[in-house]
């Protein structure tokens, strides 16, 4: 034979043909729809103010890294005196050291603080008051994000740290903001807030999920921004929850196994820089007319509208009492009671709250046994 020629079947050719346009427009659907998530993802409106706040005092938890550092950068090139709140302070030095070159502003340092425990706040507190004598900006923006945990106190850490935490540290550092007044507390919280189920009857979380756990927090740190409003507005002193979008920080850092490492890559990709993501934060630190805005949730700049019960007023007011009593500030503002003739109603809250510690410490003690 002078030579065979193989020749493939028309309809062949023409499947293969079919299967390459069909995966290709998958393929491009696919890409083009992540782009579009991303633009979405890191959508960001800058803070429009330009206001400086020479001379003003701001503290700002978790000021180290992230969200936290960015916005110390911004205020101190608008001339604020800021302090880094921050558990690693060998870390916190090198980045205020950072800010100072960077702004020229030398009124920054970093100071020690532990969140998830009680003594540490204090401590923290007792030592910005020797030496600092007015507080006008307390912004809370350190989160704890990981497995399931106990604080110093025996807490779980989720609530402990991201709430608890700031609670207590905002509350022992009241007469400063008062004596700086018009001043303003803003809590970092996010729109997955909206996921949080705060359930009065298990504060321990027994079955614990990271992400819920995270959301209660976030939760729990709104209705503390409604009531602050509520108690402190009189003392001119304004209180603002604040989702900053989707941000890329180390806040996944401690997430174990592969879904963790995926998270952090995909957040790397996906979400806003820090340096975006402290702009709301920016905004309800400088600019003005903030005065009839207190209490409320900002969102790109702007007050958003939130779940109802975010506002509900017997949720907030029994979850500050409550609070009250696991920081042990009951003991010390007998007051409280005088102040609230619903005294069965407190009775029951302390009783809970004790309860809440036994049945925690109960469960950790085990779990370290095990």
């Amino acid at each position: 034979m002078d030579g065979v020629v193989s020749k493939v079947p028309a309809s062949k050719g023409v499947h293969n043909f079919s299967v390459a346009i069909v995966s290709t427009t998958l393929l491009s659907t696919v890409l083009l729809g992540l782009f579009l998530w991303r633009m979405y993802l890191r959508w960001t409106v800058k803070c429009k103010s330009e206001n400086r706040i020479d001379g003003k005092t701001v503290i700002i938890t978790g000021g180290s890294s992230g969200i936290g550092k960015a916005t110390g950068y911004e205020l101190a090139l608008r001339g604020a005196r800021v302090i880094l709140a921050c558990r690693n302070q060998k870390l916190g030095d090198a980045v205020a050291r950072k800010i100072i070159k960077r702004t020229g502003n030398n009124d920054v340092l970093a100071m020690y603080l532990d969140l998830s425990s009680l003594q540490c706040i204090r401590d923290f507190v007792k030592q910005f008051q020797e030496k600092e004598n007015k507080l006008n900006i307390l912004i809370n923006n350190a989160a704890y994000l990981g497995p399931k945990a106990a604080t110093v106190d025996g807490y779980e850490k989720t609530f402990g740290t991201n709430y608890l935490g700031h609670f207590y540290l905002t509350y022992l550092l009241h007469d400063l903001l008062m004596k700086s007044a018009p001043s303003r507390i803003i809590n970092l919280t996010t729109n997955y807030y909206v996921k949080g189920k705060l359930d009065f009857n298990d504060l321990p979380l027994v079955s614990y999920d990271m992400f819920d756990a995270y959301a209660r927090s976030k939760l729990a740190i709104m209705h503390f921004t409604v009531e602050a409003h509520r108690m402190w507005f009189p003392e001119a002193i304004w209180s603002f929850s604040v989702h900053p979008g989707c941000v890329a920080t180390d806040i996944t850092r401690r997430m174990p196994g592969l879904l963790g490492k995926i998270i952090r890559k995909f957040a790397e990709f996906m979400f806003k820089s820090p340096e975006d993501g402290c702009q709301t934060v920016l905004y309800c630190a400088v600019a003005d007319g903030m005065r009839e805005e207190s209490g409320k949730y900002f969102e790109n700049c702007k007050v958003t509208p939130t779940k109802d019960i975010v506002r509900d007023k017997a949720i907030c007011k029994r979850l500050w009492l409550l609070s009250l009593h696991l920081c042990g500030l009951d003991e010390t503002h007998p007051e409280i009671e005088s102040q609230n003739p619903n005294t069965e109603n407190i009775g029951n809250q302390k009783n809970e709250a004790s309860s809440f510690t036994r049945r925690h410490m109960v469960y950790e003690t085990n779990r370290a046994d095990c």
